[in-house]
């Protein structure tokens, strides 16, 4: 990229996620050197806004993989709120804290982690940035080989967290056992795959946004509803309109949103459906089906794999996706349509529109 820009790094995730992969021990092998030295079974996952939504992935993988107990925790709440090992199961050994920052300088995670430590529990950095604040505060700091990101927008840093996550979770679950070598290589197989083809995926995101950009840069609210595995895809797709487009969305678990928000909705609303498995795909005829008779909106746009769409509105991935990473697959659109909106409009995102930087994050101790 000759200056960098939101798009150029989005459509740079491919060739990254290869490089990633395989580097993967750099970031593997310490996380699977410390469970078979540490009899670990709980784990705390703290990290704010995408780093935030990441860890949401990372508890689902590591529960599925592991026998761990798994918890996600905004920075703030575990310092000044959270008991950790409040019922004395586990000995302090036994629990593991991971902070993710990407930069580095998160200040609510820098200040958990210091908490986690100063209280005698395990605790890992997952950062790009080797010689942050955080790398200060922690027992193990773990490469997250994204590259440095030269614009506010991250977007290569969460797709590489994504990956570095999984990867974890199943190299520790073959370490351990509790996936044997076939399965395992299986697992890896299937990534790799997937991540060949990434920029055919990324196309076909392209020619989505060709084919609907007039009306999607007519948004001026909306929700993004996704089940589970997914929720996590829909809080990071609504980050990326807000620190971009500026149009307010939410994002639902996908029952949620007929709990109450779609009393709200009225022509206007622009509603988006993540559908990756078997069964939401099932559940989506449902949703389609009640705002059509009761003539809601017609700006309804839903995201498949592996189902055949008629509508223009749809996107159809026909990439081959690895259905436990299909989170790197879903959450292109949301970074694209947010990038190239923005592009169609002559906004920058390569620069932090505030005259002085968020507080959110500083360089050095004060």
């Amino acid at each position: 990229m000759e200056k960098p820009t939101m798009v150029g790094y989005i459509l740079d995730q491919g060739r990254a996620l290869r490089q990633s992969f395989a580097q993967r021990a750099c970031f593997v092998n310490p996380m699977v050197e410390l469970f078979q030295q540490h009899d670990i079974r709980k784990i705390y996952f703290l990290g704010s806004g995408t780093s935030y939504h990441a860890s949401l992935s990372f508890k689902n993988w590591f529960e599925q993989f592991i026998p761990v107990e798994a918890d996600v925790v905004i920075p703030t709440v575990f310092t000044h709120y959270t008991q950790i090992n409040n019922n004395q199961i586990y000995k302090p050994e036994q629990i593991l804290t991971v902070g993710i920052s990407q930069s580095g300088t998160s200040v609510s995670t820098v200040e958990a982690m210091r908490k986690a430590k100063s209280e005698g529990y395990l605790t890992v950095a997952l950062t790009e940035s080797l010689n942050s604040l955080i790398t200060r505060e922690v027992d193990v700091v773990v490469p997250l080989t994204c590259g440095k990101e030269e614009i506010p927008i991250e977007t290569r840093g969460y797709i590489i967290t994504l990956l570095t996550g999984y990867l974890w979770a199943v190299e520790i679950a073959g370490a351990l056992g509790r996936l044997n070598s076939i399965q395992l290589q299986q697992k890896l197989d299937d990534a790799q795959t997937m991540l060949a083809h990434f920029d055919e995926l990324t196309a076909e995101v392209q020619l989505w946004i060709d084919r609907n950009q007039p009306e999607l840069l007519n948004m001026e609210r909306g929700h993004i509803a996704a089940y589970g595995t997914h929720y996590p895809t829909a809080l990071e797709g609504v980050l990326k309109m807000y620190e971009t487009f500026h149009k307010p969305l939410s994002a639902y678990e996908l029952e949620e949103l007929i709990h109450g928000p779609q009393m709200a909705f009225d022509a206007k609303t622009y509603l988006y459906f993540i559908a990756s498995n078997e069964f939401e795909r099932s559940r989506i005829p449902l949703f389609l089906d009640w705002i059509k008779e009761n003539e809601v909106t017609e700006h309804v746009f839903v995201f498949y794999h592996d189902q055949q769409t008629t509508s223009p509105k749809d996107l159809h991935f026909h990439s081959p996706i690895a259905q436990d990473l299909s989170p790197l697959a879903f959450v292109v659109p949301f970074q694209l349509m947010a990038a190239r909106n923005c592009e169609a409009i002559g906004y920058d995102t390569s620069v932090y529109p505030p005259k002085r930087r968020a507080f959110a994050h500083k360089k050095t101790e004060e």
